[in-house]
């Protein structure tokens, strides 16, 4: 049964890690270069790190629209939409959201947030085939119940591995569960008007709501 709660206030959210395919994909690679070209810019990159993991876990998406409006010049130009672009990426590995796993609940989550990640990037790729999308809708289902299966497996096996984040996982299951209710939505609603953006978007956000629970997990360990 899904759960539901009250929305985390901002000082918890503050606490919370961040995911956002946005800054851990785009944004840190980048200012990981900048910082090996010249080792003297060490201390200023990472507390620009700092700064926007924080800006993040407090207000999330925020990079994605920061990142959105650096680009917005070359989309005007014909350039892809951001959001296309980074679902298309979800399933990219990012050492972030990557976790020893060391127990066989360990092994199957990381392995359902993958398979999760893999169908939602697909989308844009298979969206204007009616059929095959039909197909994928059914899988994205069977994904997140796989999921919410290995994380309340993990809860009730690995108990002692993940007690010192036990409330933060479980307050990002709700709102993976949110996100996931969301996304049926967003289908719906697609199926209406056929608006591509508004069902990317809503993808994408699950994505950024699966690596949370990965980074709590990560945390955690």
């Amino acid at each position: 049964k899904y759960l539901v709660s009250n929305l985390p206030t901002l000082a918890t959210m503050s606490h919370r890690p961040a995911a956002s395919i946005a800054l851990h994909a785009i944004v840190f690679p980048s200012l990981s270069n900048t910082e090996e070209k010249n080792s003297s810019y060490a201390s200023a990159v990472e507390s620009i790190r700092k700064a926007l993991e924080k800006a993040e876990a407090c207000n999330p998406g925020l990079t994605h629209e920061f990142v959105d409006k650096v680009l917005e010049l070359s989309q005007a130009q014909g350039g892809d939409d951001l959001t296309e672009k980074l679902l298309r990426g979800a399933a990219l590995e990012v050492d972030l959201y990557r976790f020893n796993t060391s127990t066989d609940e360990l092994k199957c989550l990381a392995e359902c947030a993958q398979a999760l990640k893999v169908i939602l990037s697909s989308i844009p790729d298979e969206v204007a085939n009616r059929t095959k999308f039909l197909g994928i809708i059914r899988q994205i289902a069977e994904a997140i119940k796989a999921m919410l299966d290995a994380v309340n497996s993990l809860a009730a096996k690995n108990a002692d591995l993940i007690a010192s984040r036990v409330e933060e996982l479980q307050q990002q299951r709700k709102t993976f569960v949110r996100g996931s209710k969301k996304f049926s939505d967003t289908l719906k609603q697609y199926f209406k008007d056929s608006k591509k953006d508004n069902l990317f978007k809503s993808a994408h956000r699950l994505v950024n709501e699966t690596n949370s629970l990965l980074r709590t997990v990560k945390e955690a360990l």
